[in-house]
């Protein structure tokens, strides 16, 4: 982790300001009681707070043609609010193209992705942190999911 990554992971704890209003997903509520709930994870201020969005689209922008693709970005909403949607730290980790929109078989393609964020969560991954010299073991957890999945097409 770069130094100045690694000190913009920790602004959600070191520089924000919290007065009350809510300019930032730390001063949510939920970000709030995941902290009492697992403070072992909220202690390591560097941890991630990831958020999973998907909604799908058609690529040709023509409805007559039946193709959909459905991209899934994970958002770290650890860094500050100016940073946390920027393209250079959202991650495309996976996309789903075919004919129709994913619908009962989501799970088969998510799977790697829910074992690596599984992973991420239980065991972590030991990660330089250039900022302060040295190694500690980095976890992260998915705080919320945003998506615009069919219902209609749910078992």
């Amino acid at each position: 982790m770069s130094m100045h990554t690694a000190i913009d992971m920790k602004w959600h704890k070191d520089g924000r300001v919290d007065d009350g209003d809510m300019r930032h997903p730390a001063d949510t509520i939920a970000w709030k009681e995941f902290d009492k709930i697992y403070p072992s994870f909220a202690v390591e201020s560097r941890n991630p707070r990831l958020g999973l969005a998907t909604d799908g689209f058609n690529p040709f922008g023509d409805m007559n043609k039946p193709y959909s693709m459905w991209p899934f970005v994970v958002v770290p909403y650890s860094l500050p609010p100016w940073m946390c949607m920027k393209k250079e730290f959202t991650m495309l980790t996976l996309l789903i193209s075919g004919k129709h929109e994913p619908s009962k078989d989501i799970d088969v393609y998510l799977f790697p992705l829910i074992d690596e964020l599984k992973e991420l969560w239980e065991i972590g991954v030991h990660t330089y942190d250039k900022a302060t010299d040295s190694i500690f073991n980095l976890h992260a957890t998915v705080l919320w999911t945003i998506n615009d999945l069919p219902v209609s097409n749910m078992p």
